[in-house]
């Protein structure tokens, strides 16, 4: 995990948003990708891409989410993972080119990554976590200095509050999304590293980048 410092409040905007959609929208009908530089191009942010499909009634289902905790260029980061998030999320197919009048795209610069005393040491809402450990009867025994199990997960700040969940549940389902199915304890609880970070995230849905199309 890397560690950084907050990015100014600014850094996200709606070119980055609009990129996304372009860079998709080429990929989807096989034209050529954007050109010319975005804001903020070449600093470097861990970050995520997250699709959604937005019902008739205006309510998102997730559709795509992938990233990276690896600090990319933001434009080279973006271009990456806006394809990777919708074609190659292994939860979903493929985002088709019917699709796109629905979706709304997401994006999350991860900042603020701190060391997390234990498992409840991070708040709901401001936080997002990343965990990773050995599930037990593994038989791996970290390093010294070691910082990373054979199992890992995060969920982004606003995962658990959309969810409902407490601290307690969320960390329980990182431990089931890292592939850990047994059952869990609060020994293994008590034996994960977790660490905290914060996000800024901005959202664009297909009918305001369409309309910035229309009006360039």
């Amino acid at each position: 995990m890397p560690s950084s410092s907050p990015p100014p409040a600014t850094t996200l905007c709606v070119d980055h948003l609009r990129y996304c959609f372009d860079v998709l929208d080429a990929k989807l009908n096989g034209k050529d990708g954007p050109v010319g530089q975005i804001p903020h191009a070449d600093e470097s942010f861990p970050l995520f891409v997250t699709w959604n499909t937005v019902s008739s009634t205006g309510s998102s289902r997730l559709r795509g989410c992938i990233g990276t905790f690896e600090a990319q260029p933001l434009q080279q980061g973006l271009e990456e993972y806006a394809l990777i998030s919708a074609l190659k999320d292994r939860r979903f197919s493929p985002i088709s080119i019917a699709e796109l009048p629905k979706l709304e795209c997401c994006v999350s610069l991860l900042t603020a990554f701190e060391e997390c005393k234990d498992y409840l040491d991070w708040e709901l809402g401001v936080h997002g976590i990343y965990i990773d450990f050995d599930p037990p009867g593994s038989g791996s025994r970290r390093s010294k200095g070691a910082t990373r199990g054979s199992l890992s997960a995060t969920y982004l700040p606003d995962v658990a509050p959309a969810q409902g969940w407490s601290k307690e549940e969320a960390i329980d389902s990182a431990i089931e999304k890292a592939g850990y199915h047994g059952r869990v304890t609060k020994e293994l609880r008590q034996s994960i590293h977790v660490q905290r970070y914060r996000s800024e995230k901005a959202g664009m849905r297909y009918v305001e980048w369409h309309a910035g199309r229309k009006n360039s």
